[in-house]
C-alpha cells in the first residue's frame, strides 16, 4: 500500500513539472502575463514632475483642453497602441535621440510581469550619452531672425520649388516664422511678399516673437527664457545659456533633465493594427 502511494506521488508530481513547463511555453495571449521577448501593445500619458503632459497616445487627451500640455507635447495622429517587444533593446542609439523613442524603450522594461489590460504607473527617466562629446550635445541659435520683405522669382523657379504653378494669394513656404503669399504673376516673374505686420507678435517654437520693419527686411526678436524646454521636430531639449542675443539648446538628455511620470496599460490586438514607434 506504501509503494503503491508513492507511486501515485510520483506521477502526481511528474504530471505537475510537466504542466509547469507546459504552462511557462504558453502565449502572453493565452496566460495574460507579460514576459521577456512578448510583443504588446501599450497606450501611455506621461507627465512632467509639474503635471503637464509631456506625451500621450490617447486622442482623448489631446482633445481634453481641460488638461495642461507642456511646450513639448504633441497630439498622434492616430489612437492605436504602440507596438514594443518587452526586454528587447534597439541597440545603439542614434544621437540626438528621439523624445517619443526614448520613452517608448524607458517604458518597455518595466511591463514585464504586467498584465494584459492592466494599468500602472511607473517613474521613468533619461541619461546622456557617454559616447557623444559634450560639446556636440548642444545648439546655439540666434535670438534675431531677419528675411526679405519681398520674394522675386521666375515662375520656372516657384513651380520647381514648389511643385506648383504660382497662384496670386498663394501661401508661400520659405521659414516658418515668416509667412508670405504671391501678390502678382507676370510672365516674367513672381512677386511674393511678407505677411507679417511691424509691431505685431507671434508665437514661435521658442518664445514670443516681436516684429519689425528693418529697411527691405522683416525681423522677428525671440524671447527666450532659459530653463524653458524647447522641442524641435521629434527632438526636446533645454535652454541653457542666453547671451549677445544667442541662445544655447541642451539636446544631450532626451527628457531634458526630467524624470517622467507614466500611465501605461498594455493591450493585444491584431499585429497589423499595431503601431510602431513613431518619430
Amino acid at each position: 500500500m506504501v509503494y503503491r502511494s508513492r507511486i501515485v506521488f510520483a506521477i502526481l508530481l511528474l504530471l505537475s513539472v510537466l504542466f509547469v513547463f507546459h504552462r511557462a511555453d504558453l502565449s502572453v495571449a493565452e496566460t495574460g502575463l507579460i514576459k521577456p521577448g512578448d510583443k504588446v501593445g501599450i497606450q501611455f500619458t506621461c507627465r512632467f514632475p509639474n503635471g503637464d503632459i509631456a506625451a500621450s497616445t490617447s486622442s482623448a487627451v489631446a482633445a481634453d483642453s481641460s488638461l495642461r500640455k507642456s511646450a513639448v507635447y504633441l497630439p498622434r495622429p492616430k489612437d492605436d497602441p504602440i507596438e514594443v517587444t518587452v526586454g528587447q533593446s534597439d541597440g545603439k542609439k542614434s544621437f540626438p535621440v528621439f523624445f517619443l523613442d526614448e520613452i517608448i524603450a524607458r517604458i518597455a522594461p518595466s511591463i514585464a510581469g504586467m498584465r494584459l489590460g492592466e494599468t500602472r504607473t511607473m517613474e521613468i527617466h533619461s541619461e546622456r550619452p557617454a559616447d557623444i562629446p559634450e560639446k556636440e550635445q548642444f545648439l546655439e541659435l540666434s535670438q534675431v531672425r531677419q528675411e526679405s520683405k519681398e520674394v522675386r522669382m521666375t515662375k520656372d523657379e516657384y513651380k520647381s520649388r514648389t511643385g506648383k504653378d504660382p497662384e496670386v494669394g498663394a501661401d508661400y513656404k520659405k521659414d516658418p516664422l515668416f509667412p508670405y503669399k504671391v501678390t502678382s504673376v507676370s510672365e516674367n516673374e513672381v512677386l511674393i511678399r511678407s505677411t507679417l505686420q511691424p509691431g505685431t507678435t507671434i508665437e514661435t517654437g521658442f518664445g514670443k516673437g516681436t516684429v519689425s520693419e528693418k529697411g527691405n527686411q522683416m525681423e522677428v526678436v525671440i524671447e527666450v527664457a532659459k530653463g524653458a524646454l524647447i522641442r524641435m521636430g521629434p527632438y526636446v531639449g533645454r535652454v541653457s545659456d542666453i547671451q549677445h542675443k544667442m541662445f544655447t539648446i541642451d539636446f544631450g538628455d532626451p527628457f531634458a533633465g526630467e524624470k517622467l511620470s507614466c500611465d501605461v496599460r498594455t493591450e493585444t490586438i491584431p499585429e497589423n493594427n499595431l503601431s510602431k514607434k513613431e518619430e
